[in-house]
């Protein structure tokens, strides 16, 4: 069995025999008389044991978190896209790389594919003599490549921009209270970062989720700052601390992302 089920019995046992000791000593004068010692022996015993696992039960319940908490944190930083928090539908990354390849391609045409303005060789030897050019024609092919160059090499900057947005937040945990300082958050869709400052002596956390499924989270901290990043698309999420009992007594709140 595991300590869970252990602590379970051994609370059970220990409430079964209070009940029991306080019915018989209801009905018994001298109950517990040369049975005391007996009885204090039977009760110190389930109660160290009842102790015992469950320190041992939480301490393996803590690990646990750990351990996922630490494999979060080692998707986001290999770049995973099979994450269920990472880059979800690929719509952050992949797109934004065809986008400027793309548009590379259309400012290499656009140069290549421009004919020249006056006559060719072939047509001069033909007529034996060369036509004079209009005037301001090869001004007007010059300005025109270098427009589309422009043109494409803007298109390629805003995509650069679009895929290194990105938006940090502050969270801090209450010295003296199981709170935030802050119980909404709101950040741009893509990278979105939560630095976290947690001055109090109990341990704290920041994990987020959406519709019940946790995205991302790290290992509470006493007394020290951590940070945790996420790509998140637009929609409303949760952010809370998982240790045992802090969520419950408040610490949690509504990340929106537009």
């Amino acid at each position: 069995m595991d300590n869970e089920t252990l602590f379970y019995i051994c609370g059970i046992v220990l409430a079964v025999s209070a009940l029991t000791v306080s019915f018989v000593g209801l009905k018994m004068k001298d109950f517990p008389g040369k049975a005391l010692p007996a009885v204090i022996l039977w009760f110190a015993v389930f109660v160290l044991a009842a102790t015992t696992f469950a320190v041992r039960y939480s301490g393996e319940e803590h690990e646990a978190k750990a351990a996922e908490y630490a494999k979060f944190n080692e998707e986001i930083e290999k770049g995973q896209t099979s994450g269920p928090y990472e880059n979800e539908g690929g719509a952050l990354g992949g797109e934004t790389e065809q986008n400027e390849e793309q548009a590379e391609k259309e400012a290499e045409g656009s140069v290549e594919g421009e004919e020249p303005v006056g006559p060719t060789e072939g047509s001069q030897e033909g007529e034996g003599a060369q036509t004079p050019e209009p005037h301001g024609a090869e001004g007007k092919s010059t300005k025109s490549g270098e427009g589309e160059q422009s043109k494409s090499a803007t298109g390629k900057t805003s995509g650069g921009n679009a895929q290194a947005s990105a938006t940090t937040l502050k969270l801090a945990a209450s010295p003296t209270e199981l709170a935030f300082d802050k119980e909404s958050l709101t950040a741009k869709a893509g990278k979105v970062t939560i630095d976290f400052d947690n001055p109090a002596a109990i341990e704290h956390n920041v994990v987020i989720e959406q519709n019940g499924k946790e995205l991302a989270g790290f290992e509470p901290i006493t007394e020290g700052e951590e940070s945790e990043t996420a790509e998140l698309k637009p929609g409303t999420y949760t952010f809370f601390c998982s240790v045992p009992g802090h969520r419950q007594a408040g610490m949690e709140g509504t990340l929106t992302v537009k």
